[in-house]
């Protein structure tokens, strides 16, 4: 059974943020996968406007996290460190 109380250490307002963040993360990810698809013959440019959304959606995402000193899943760093090098904000560096 699932419980509605909120976890110990963490707060309705956070989970609530974090919801909203991730929301925002799943649309940005729309958006730039709606993107490809209309360019697919030309490319989309790197600064296109749908990556430059998704990036700063997994930014402020990732930031949320780190504020509440919450853990980053594999998944969501995986895709910023990609998402920064295909910027050049990053460079890849193979581990």
């Amino acid at each position: 059974m699932t419980s509605t109380a909120p976890r110990p250490g963490r707060t309705v307002a956070t989970d609530e943020v974090l919801a909203l963040l991730m929301r925002e993360v799943h649309q940005a990810r729309q958006a730039w996968a709606d993107e490809r698809c209309e360019a697919r013959h030309g490319g989309a440019p790197i600064e296109s406007p749908a990556r430059v959304r998704l990036l700063a959606a997994l930014e402020a995402y990732a930031a949320a996290l780190e504020s509440r000193h919450l853990p980053l899943p594999p998944s969501i760093r995986d895709e910023l460190r990609l998402r920064r090098g295909v910027r050049g904000d990053q460079p890849y560096r193979a581990p």
